[in-house]
């Protein structure tokens, strides 16, 4: 069998598990020719973050006043639409979702935007299996906000369109968790999607999402969990949920933004929520621009996925181009420390975000369906990423039991693909 692009020391069979991930053999994620460090923006004047490594000051599971997990109604409120809920977090702690859509790309076909194939072409990845029996391999979870009626429905039209096998919750390839609120008042109510054309619910981000792991990993199962609201702690706590069904992966296509007032809204117990050795945690970049960080991206817990533009070049040996995308989150942590894994850089302090990057620029974009959208439709953003690498990582299936963050990332970056681009990188690693 040939050796898969996850560059293992020795060849596995499709979605083998290690006998023992951290036995010192030191075998690598080296997702070779897949993604990159970012060429963002250098941040200057950046806050020391202190350690990187982050821990709660009080009793695990003990939360803040705060917290949303200690204000949730005694009695089940009526789940709110997730195609009804704006991507628009309204600042604070209320998230983003990061999905951006191609204006006027709706379609009753999936044209204008890229296909699984395109994509594993795009990053050198094997070409998927086709169709036949339920997905049996590693389980990978995605968080989001909100509840999303059709989410099954969706995914299996995406996977029926691109021959991808059937990963429903019959067959016990798909499984759906809506978080159980607890006493005290329910999480804000979300922004209305809004009628222009470019405007985005949390429905079209869970069918991105769901699409994406699908891409990059088709014989992956696939666990979503819903949270009640996109406020940080319900969005935390629905992390934690995911962890404890032992997925090999864990996205997160979603942020807060980092700095200012925002920083105590960042509690002690949200960030210990990333905390899952033997789990790796993806976050999406956000799509704020340079010099914006968003948490759990810069969790050093997690590996944060930025974004690219990305271009079919047949001059190429690769047969694309890749540029960086300037809508892609990046910069330095104002509360974080730099992890040990991490290059440090001079224009950095703190953690810098992001550590790979891939197509975000809904320009060109991937193909998804979602009855949000009554149909097909181009969608992008680093919404993109988390679950595509997410699904890359339960596709190598070797994180290690005792990993945390991307510290294999860095130790293989020769194996990484270049990105064109001139801003430079917040953590001082180059090769663009």
């Amino acid at each position: 069998m040939p050796k898969t692009v996850f560059d293992l020391t020795r060849p596995l069979p499709p979605f083998e598990r290690p006998p023992n991930p951290d036995d010192g053999s030191k075998r690598t994620f080296a997702i070779k020719a897949l993604m990159t460090i970012v060429a963002a923006g250098v941040v200057a004047g950046c806050a020391a973050g202190g350690s990187g490594s982050l821990t709660p000051s009080h009793g695990a599971g003990l939360r803040q006043a705060s917290n949303i997990s200690r204000a949730l109604p005694a009695a089940s409120p009526t789940p709110v639409p997730a195609d009804q809920a704006s991507c628009s977090g309204g600042g604070g702690a209320q998230a983003d979702c990061q999905v951006k859509k191609k204006s006027g790309s709706a379609s009753n076909a999936p044209t204008g935007g890229l296909a699984p194939a395109d994509l594993r072409s795009a990053y050198g990845l094997t070409a998927a299996a086709g169709g036949g029996s339920a997905p049996t391999g590693p389980l990978v979870a995605v968080v989001a906000a909100y509840d999303d009626a059709t989410a099954e429905s969706d995914l299996g039209t995406y996977r029926r369109q691109f021959g991808l096998a059937p990963c429903t919750s019959a067959n016990h390839c798909f499984t759906k968790v809506q978080m159980k609120p607890t006493p005290g008042a329910p999480p804000p109510a979300p922004k209305p999607k809004g009628n222009s054309p470019d405007a985005t619910s949390w429905a079209d981000e869970i069918a991105l999402d769901l699409a994406m792991v699908s891409a990059s990993c088709p014989s992956c199962r696939i666990l979503l969990v819903e949270a009640l609201g996109q406020d940080l702690d319900s969005l935390a706590d629905a992390v934690n949920t995911a962890a404890s069904s032992n997925p090999v992966a864990i996205s997160n296509s979603w942020g807060v933004t980092e700095g200012g007032g925002n920083i105590p809204n960042i509690d002690l117990d949200a960030q210990a929520a990333f905390n899952h050795p033997g789990i790796a945690i993806i976050a999406s970049a956000g799509d704020l621009g340079a010099g914006q960080v968003e948490f759990p991206a810069s969790s050093p817990f997690v590996t944060a996925v930025g974004g690219t533009t990305l271009q079919a070049d047949a001059t190429t040996a690769r047969g694309w181009t890749e540029t960086v995308w300037q809508g892609s989150g990046n910069g330095c942590s104002a509360m974080v420390g730099i992890p040990s894994w991490q290059t440090a850089a001079g224009a950095c302090s703190g953690r810098s975000i992001p550590d790979v990057s891939m197509l975000a620029d809904s320009t060109l974009g991937v193909a998804v369906y979602s009855s949000a959208e009554k149909g097909w439709v181009v969608l992008g953003g680093t919404s993109i990423g988390a679950p595509f690498v997410a699904g890359l990582y339960g596709a190598a299936n070797d994180y290690g039991a005792a990993t945390a963050g991307a510290p294999n990332l860095y130790a293989n970056l020769t194996n990484l693909n270049a990105v064109q681009g001139t801003n430079g990188s917040p953590n001082g690693l180059t090769g663009f």
